[in-house]
């Protein structure tokens, strides 16, 4: 702290100073001893004096350590010129000795206070030394320099306060307590009081300061009896309460934080927390935020905890503290009002936060999660004393819990416990029903029929933790069964494996929950004391039959899972499934060649292929045995004729198999069925020959897997094709033939779809035109640059039609990119009305089916080198397949002309059901339409071959003014010209061209391609030579550009043009005309570079045209 003082005074108050100065000295000492009231503690003293005079800067310097030295004078002025670096001054030796000895006075008077008047073991030590000092002198304790009690004890806090210092090998600081609850802070703030020293020398006793420390502890805790077992491990064992031990999922636990106050902490005591940290082992517990308290009791050592139990032996204080929780860590810090009291126990305390809760495996997820987490299959058993998620080391992943105490300015942490878990192993089977063919196997995840028996069994051996936290006391087997499986009750059996003896129902309690589709077995408390003890292996299993539901649905499995219940602990075992078996035999209608004629109309002598679908595509996976499998077709036999000499039947791939099955044709009824093979039946061979011989009987015989062979199971997971030709041998006028065929499978059948029939030349056609259904431009103009339309017929297809199915349809136009491009714009439109099956109108006649910007989704168009195809999709083609009508359709392709041509010409292919059919042919023309112009200038008297003098040295000699000039304009494009300009400029020598005399009609004169018009005029001002260039422009009348981006929607929008003559961009010509009044012609370099020029301009002009398009708008009638 500065105090600057003014450099000049009075000489009157300089002189009153100098004659006071001995009274000071009084007045110091005075204030010394002023100072020196006795406490229970250390000592200190300090020293005033006068403020000082002159002009200096002054602030308060502090040196501070343990054992500075002797509490003298010597010790005290070796730290005041040693570490605090100042100059000693007379009186600074006198403020010096005053202020040591009052402090070591009552430093040892203190001492022998405490110590029955023993003031020899006092062994007083300077520990701060405090002073004032000069900043440019440094001179030290010589003055107060009037600095105040604030300023002295900032220096403290700055310099003393910060440090840290140990004595006797234990740390402390300035808050540490002092024998009668003050602190080190407390004597420098007594000594400063009122400000105005010039030293402050503190000092400390052998036994100063009270040098308190603690070591708190960690347990976990087990819950019996409705109560917490509390413990302390004030040796760090790491083994009391459920330390170590092994704990199930749900099972209440606790965590105790243990730590100790001592006795008159004073001023020390400024906070006191307890901590639990449980985040290493959140994977297995968690707190009860509703289940935290903490616990106090009266111990005599006040370094360590010594009361276990101190739930039911120490007092319930939590209400003196503020409990926050944050994620996993629990604070309980004491109130402020509880530390003020605490700051005056007369006896030491031990405070134990207590925070109950519960095992919960893996968050909440349970057993299932840390077999997962622990790479175990589903229903091992687990004991895990570590998170599996992040590693298996105790040391480093244990599941551990810690926690701190921090009180007096000091924070230790506990040790940490680690704690374990135990999953019991629960497994699940589903196995083959031995009335079913079954051989006890497993059937997890394989097929069944609705009606088929199966066999579950419940197996647990867990060796019971020896460690276990807890009693068995409640055991039960729970069954968790699906919804469509019936439970066969009176089957359930529990087994005692370990000695192969049957659980009598008098152990046990059989209860069912029919809604929740649930049965609990539930051993009775004896039997459970008897066989589920700490360390012992228990091994029981549960078995029951029950049958898949006739009414179970083919898109779910039929599931099952128990549990194992232990006490609160809730096991799951694996989940078995078996999936109902969806056969879904079908029939087909069809050609030969297998186009679907089903309702169609069929004539005598047609041809009609019956294809059954044998399903055995997901009968490979089966439960049991297939025994029985095949297809029986009732077929009419009074219209139809079987030709059963090439029935056959073709695998999956198309390969014949006939050969693998028994085939009879009987009673108007066809018997396609698999051949029964040797089958193994519990060591027996149940010979597959001899074949049976009557089908009929076969298929409705009862099966019996004990005595009758079954077919080659091999032959399973793939479908077959029953192949069964008929040809229609009579017809009666409507009478309409039906079809259904039935797959037998086992005893299981299942009914085909029905089949039915009643008994009872096309070309395509090309043309162009510039609309649709506008007139055909075939063997006309399309001008360059403008659209027109191909328009595409395709055949017409009659109905009432026996092999009426239209597989594809669609035309393939190669054009001439020479001339044509397409512009993407398209459409298709109905030739008459489109109907379906119940000849409801699904597309009107004349309607736009599908094109571009219309998405129905009935056509395709492609346009890729050249060849653009109109394609319909299969949507439009099941629409042509119902037809029972007349149906055809038209395309429109928009296409651009893009170069002259003679003859242009096209035609398109039309593919239908594989049959390709050329169209007509069409062409049309495309006349050259580029524009020109030509101006020729020459003088009227030479005429147009001689006059026309393009260069100096072609000059005219000897003109004169009056010379007539013409100016021929020709029309030498292939389109008319109009609005001709002309224009005369002299670019070399004297003289212009005036007096231009225009043809009759010149502003709207239209000039033909080949005709000509002239302009003439009369040279004057001529004195030497002249040459005058003359331009010319004629803008074309083109027809205009129909530019149609819509050319189907109907309706004009601002992107169409409308068709008429446009004006086109201007064309240009120039011609020089030279003369002269010498015999001579002048040529001058200022002359020909402009007739270079001319020239250029002339050969550019023919080479360079822009055609621009006039805006025009389209018509209703050019759209129609």
């Amino acid at each position: 702290m500065l105090m600057h003082f003014a450099k000049y005074k009075l000489l009157s108050t300089r002189l009153r100073q100098i004659a006071m100065k001995s009274g000071a000295l009084v007045v110091t000492a005075s204030t010394v001893w002023a100072g020196a009231a006795l406490a229970a503690d250390g000592g200190s003293g300090s020293s005033g004096g006068s403020t000082g005079t002159g002009g200096y800067t002054s602030r308060v310097v502090w040196a501070s350590n343990d054992n500075f030295g002797p509490a003298n004078a010597t010790t005290v002025e070796n730290v005041l010129t040693g570490t605090l670096n100042g100059v000693l001054t007379s009186n600074s030796h006198t403020n010096v000795a005053n202020a040591i000895q009052n402090a070591n006075n009552e430093c040892v008077t203190n001492y022998a206070a405490r110590h029955n008047g023993d003031t020899a073991s006092a062994n007083c030590r300077v520990f701060a030394v405090g002073a004032v000092r000069t900043d440019q002198s440094r001179n030290i304790a010589d003055a107060t320099a009037g600095l105040t009690q604030a300023q002295w004890m900032q220096a403290w806090a700055q310099e003393v306060g910060p440090k840290t210092y140990t004595h006797n090998g234990v740390a402390y600081n300035t808050n540490a307590r002092l024998s009668s609850g003050s602190t080190i802070d407390g004597l420098a703030a007594r000594e400063t009081n009122g400000g105005n020293r010039t030293i402050v020398v503190v000092v400390l006793a052998a036994d100063q300061p009270k040098l308190w420390d603690f070591t708190p502890d960690k347990s976990w805790l087990t819950y019996t009896n409705g109560k917490w077992n509390a413990v302390v491990d004030n040796t760090w064992s790491n083994t009391t309460g459920a330390d170590t031990h092994t704990v199930l999922d749900g099972t209440k636990l606790g965590a105790a934080i243990n730590g100790t106050l001592a006795a008159q902490l004073g001023d020390s005591l400024t906070e006191f927390k307890l901590v639990d940290d449980y985040s290493k082992a959140d994977y297995l517990f968690d707190a009860d935020n509703n289940d935290i308290h903490v616990y106090a009791a009266d111990v005599s050592d006040d370094s360590k905890p010594t009361v276990n139990d101190i739930v039911n032996h120490g007092q319930d204080v939590t209400s003196q503290f503020d409990i926050t929780v944050n994620g996993t860590t629990v604070t309980a810090s004491m109130k402020q009002a509880a530390l003020t009291s605490a700051r005056n126990n007369t006896s030491a305390k031990q405070y134990t936060l207590l925070v109950g809760g519960k095992a919960n495996f893996a968050n909440g997820k349970g057993a299932a999660q840390v077999r997962l987490d622990s790479h175990q299959a589903e229903g091992s058993e687990v004991t895990f004393c570590a998170d599996p998620t992040t590693g298996a080391a105790i040391t480093s992943h244990g599941l551990l819990n810690s926690g701190s105490v921090s009180a007096a300015g000091k924070s230790k942490k506990t040790n940490e416990p680690y704690i374990c878990g135990y999953v019991p192993p629960v497994v699940k089977q589903v196995i083959g029903e031995a009335s079913q063919g079954g051989d006890q196997a497993s059937v997890d995840g394989k097929n069944v029929f609705p009606g088929q028996k199966l066999e579950y069994k419940l197996t647990t051996t867990p060796t019971i933790p020896q460690n276990l936290t807890e009693t068995i006391n409640t055991v039960a087997f729970i069954d968790q069964y699906d919804q469509y499986l019936q439970l066969d009750k009176q089957t359930i059996e529990v087994l005692n494996l370990t000695d192969g003896s049957t659980v009598t129902k008098n152990d046990y309690v059989l209860t069912e929950d029919k809604a929740a589709h649930t049965f609990t077995v539930t051993l009775k408390p004896a039997y459970v004391a008897a066989h589920f003890g700490a360390g012992v292996q228990a091994r029981f299993q549960i078995r029951f039959e029950g049958t898949v539901a006739k009414n179970a649905p083919t898109n779910r499995e039929v599931t099952n899972q128990w549990t194992l219940q232990l006490n609160n602990s809730v096991t799951p075992s694996n989940t078995v499934k078996n999936i109902p078996v969806d056969v879904t035999p079908t029939k087909r209608d069809e050609t030969k060649t297998g186009i679907n004629i089903d309702g169609k109309t069929v004539y005598y002598g047609d041809d009609v292929y019956y294809r059954l679908t044998l399903d055995a595509e997901k009968l490979a996976h089966s439960a049991y045995k297939i025994q029985r499998l095949g297809m029986v077709d009732k077929y009419d036999s009074e219209y139809l004729n079987l030709i059963d000499n090439q029935i056959e039947v073709l695998d999956s791939h198309g390969q014949d198999v006939t050969s693998k099955f028994n085939i009879q044709v009987k009673n108007g009824s066809v018997y396609v069925f698999f051949k029964t093979v040797d089958t193994d039946y519990l060591g027996d061979t149940l010979k597959g020959d001899p074949q049976p011989t009557d089908l009929e009987a076969y298929v409705t015989k009862a099966l019996d897997p004990k005595t009758m062979p079954s077919i080659d199971q091999s032959v399973l997971g793939q479908k077959y094709t029953v192949v069964l030709p008929m040809k229609v041998a009579k017809v009666t006028d409507g009478y309409v033939v039906k079809n259904t065929a039935t797959q037998i499978t086992n005893e299981r059948t299942d009914v085909t779809n029905t089949v039915t029939n009643p008994l009872k030349d096309i070309n395509p056609r090309k043309d162009v035109t510039v609309n649709v259904n506008g007139d055909s431009v075939n063997g006309k103009s399309i001008y360059k640059n403008h659209q027109f339309l191909y328009k595409l017929d395709s055949s017409k297809i009659t109905g009432n039609r026996a092999y009426q199915q239209i597989k594809n349809w669609k035309i393939v136009d190669k054009y001439d990119t020479r001339y044509d491009k397409t512009t993407g714009q398209w459409a298709v439109y109905a030739n008459n009305n489109i109907t379906d099956d119940e000849g409801n109108i699904v597309i009107a006649k004349g309607a736009r089916i599908d094109g571009s910007g219309v998405g129905a989704g009935y056509f395709t168009f492609t346009d890729n080198n050249g060849v653009f195809t109109v394609e319909a999709t299969q949507a439009f083609l099941d629409l042509a397949s119902g037809m029972d009508a007349n149906l055809s359709w038209t395309a429109y392709v928009q296409m651009t002309r893009t170069a002259v041509s003679d003859r242009v010409e096209n035609r398109f292919v039309e593919t239908l059901n594989d049959t390709e059919r050329e169209s007509n042919l069409v062409w049309t023309k495309t006349p050259d339409q580029t524009p020109a112009i030509k101006l020729i200038k020459y003088d009227a008297a030479s005429g147009l071959t001689k006059g026309d003098r393009n260069t100096p040295a072609e000059a005219l000699t000897r003109a004169k003014n009056g010379t007539r000039v013409v100016f021929r304009i020709i029309n030498t494009g292939s389109v008319d010209l109009t609005k001709i300009t002309l224009e005369d400029k002299t670019i070399a020598g004297n003289g212009t061209v005036t007096n231009l005399e225009y043809p009759a009609g010149w502003d709207t004169l239209i000039l033909k391609p080949g005709q000509w018009v002239e302009v003439t005029g009369t040279l004057t001002g001529l004195r030497t030579h002249h040459t005058d260039r003359g331009t010319t422009t004629g803008t074309p009348i083109v027809p205009c550009n129909v530019s149609n981006n819509h050319p189907f929607d109907g309706t004009v929008t601002g992107d169409d043009k409308k068709g008429g003559m446009c004006y086109d961009t201007p064309v240009k010509a120039t011609d020089d005309w030279n003369a002269t009044t010498s015999r001579l012609a002048t040529t001058g370099s200022t002359i020909i570079p402009f007739a270079l020029i001319a020239v250029a301009a002339v050969g550019l002009g023919g080479a360079f045209i822009i055609i621009r398009k006039k805006t025009a708008q389209t018509t209703t009638q050019d759209e129609k």
